[in-house]
Parts: structure tokens; C-alpha cells; sequence
């Protein structure tokens, strides 16, 4: 028995003092509204009502088990109404993983905005390029730059983040321009720590893998690409990184017949049946943001 379909019918009853109007508002057949407070009374081994043909009385027991009962169900209510406020109105934390160069330059901009829609939420961010476990650290969601794997993960993709690779005119001057992949090896190459340590290249269906001669290895690709525009080597890094450097002409791209690896930007959260509505704003925004930005021509990782 659903009880609390039960103990709803027994009060409706009692209020009304009537099945029949009692069945009415709960929108039941008044034989369901008496089957339930039937089943209510044997399960209690108490009479609650005394029916005649013309009228309902509350017996003493039933009048004790309605007060007990009706504040119940009032608080019920009370908690349903706030947790409809709650999902109307967002608030609360959300602890978010991001990338550090990608998430200090194109996502930090779009935060002013969320958060002066939402007052009442307050980010957690980290920023960094660890790959954090979201569940085990009590994340509720990452944004991550990747080929991702099949995973129990939520993935939502964003953008397309894509590769180039550059050196700074006055390198180029110094040093010539490498005019095939493998001739990297001949070059001053400054590379990111936390990725392959192979280049890869492709054209048509060729593909050429090499190991640059790396002469600076860091963790940050912004730090690579100053470097860079000072005439310390070629990097390849993502266009979201160096794209003001090209356009100011401290960088020039390098082997533009060949392909460079691109990945994608997901946003990620753990499975969950009921997704709080404070992450669920938070990834409706992000998406809504890129495709803004896509359908202006300007997506931000190109």
C-alpha cells in the first residue's frame, strides 16, 4: 500500500466529510478513496471513520491520527514548495575543473555575465591541467581539452580546438624555415610537458611522426609561446594560445601543407538522474556561449 496516498485520502475525507467530495479533489473514484482508507484502518487496527448513509464522523482515534497526519502533509508541502523555489531560483556552490591557458583566456571573460544572472551561485574553480577525478573529489563538472574516451561521463562538445605550428621572424631569419617535419630535428623546438612528446604531421595519407629537438620544456603553453615571439625556438600549440601572436606578426606559422592533430573541447559531469539545476544553468550557459560565438564566425579556440 502507498500509505501516503492513504493518509492523503483519510484527511481529504475528514476535511470534506465526504467520499465522494473527497474523491473529487484528489480526482479518484470514491471506491479507491474508500479502498485506501480501509486498507489505512486494518493496517492500524483502528477505526478512523464511522459512515452512515448520510455522513462521515471521525472517531476519537481518527481524530488523534488527522492532527498528527495533517501536520505532516503541511510540512510536506512546505518542503515541495521549496525545493520548486529552489530549482526556480539557482543557488549554491559548483566546484569546476579548467584548463589553465584555456580557461584564463576564454573562460574567465564569459564568467562576469553568469554570474550577475545568478547571484546566488558561487564558482569553485580550478584552475590547472591535471585530469581530476570529478566524482572522488566532488566536482561537479570539468571542462576539458581531449580526445575523450568512452567513459561513464556526461560529455557535452563545445569546440573544436586546433593545432599550429610557429616561430617568431627573427628565429626564422636566424635559423631558415624547416620545409618538411623531419627537419625539426634541426631546429631549436620548445615543447609542452603534459602532452606526447611526438609531433605529429600528416598530408594526405601520409603521416609523419617525429621527435622535436627540444631546447625548453614547459608546462605552459602561454609561457612557450612567449618564448616563442622572442626567438627561442618553434612551438606547436593551440590557435587560442598564439593567435594574437599571429596577428601581430611575432609568430608566422611553419609547414602549412601538412595537418596538425586537433581535439575538442568537452564539457564533462558524472551521470546523474537529477542533475542540480545550478549545473544544469551553468552547462546550458557554456553552451549557449560557444554557439554564439560559432554562429558569429568567432569561435574562441580557432
Amino acid at each position: 500500500m502507498d500509505q501516503l496516498s492513504a493518509i492523503r485520502a483519510f484527511c481529504k475525507v475528514v476535511e470534506q466529510q465526504s467520499f465522494t467530495k473527497a474523491a473529487k479533489q484528489l480526482d479518484m473514484s470514491v471506491a479507491m478513496v474508500s479502498k485506501l482508507v480501509n486498507i489505512l484502518e486494518k493496517n492500524l487496527d483502528a477505526r478512523l471513520l464511522m459512515r452512515t448513509t448520510r455522513r462521515v464522523n471521525v472517531t476519537e482515534a481518527g481524530h488523534l491520527y488527522y492532527e498528527k497526519c495533517h501536520a505532516i502533509l503541511a510540512e510536506l508541502e512546505q518542503a515541495d514548495a521549496l525545493i520548486s523555489q529552489h530549482s526556480q531560483q539557482p543557488s549554491g556552490r559548483i566546484k569546476i575543473s579548467v584548463p589553465m591557458d584555456f580557461g584564463t583566456l576564454k573562460i574567465a571573460p564569459l564568467l562576469t555575465d553568469f554570474l550577475t544572472r545568478y547571484p546566488d551561485i558561487h564558482l569553485d574553480l580550478e584552475y590547472g591541467d591535471r585530469l581530476v577525478a570529478l566524482v572522488e573529489e566532488e566536482f561537479d563538472l570539468a571542462l576539458r581539452i581531449s580526445t575523450l574516451a568512452d567513459s561513464s561521463l556526461i560529455a557535452r562538445n563545445l569546440c573544436p580546438i586546433t593545432m599550429v605550428a610557429c616561430a617568431s621572424p627573427d628565429y626564422l631569419e636566424r635559423r631558415g624555415a624547416p620545409d618538411h617535419p623531419t627537419q625539426l630535428a634541426d631546429h631549436s623546438c620548445l615543447t609542452y610537458a603534459l602532452t606526447d612528446p611526438e609531433w605529429l604531421f600528416t598530408q594526405g595519407k601520409q603521416a609523419y611522426r617525429v621527435r622535436p629537438n627540444s631546447t625548453m620544456r614547459a608546462n605552459n603553453g602561454r609561457a612557450l609561446a612567449l618564448a616563442a615571439s622572442q626567438g627561442l625556438g618553434i612551438i606547436m600549440q593551440p590557435h587560442f594560445i598564439v593567435d594574437d601572436y599571429l596577428a601581430q606578426g611575432s609568430l608566422v606559422p611553419l609547414l602549412e601543407d601538412y595537418s596538425l592533430p586537433s581535439f575538442n573541447l568537452y564539457l564533462v559531469y558524472p551521470h546523474r538522474h537529477f542533475l542540480p539545476n545550478r549545473v544544469k544553468c551553468f552547462v546550458d550557459y557554456m553552451e549557449a556561449c560557444f554557439k554564439k560565438q560559432k554562429k558569429a564566425g568567432d569561435p574562441p579556440a580557432d
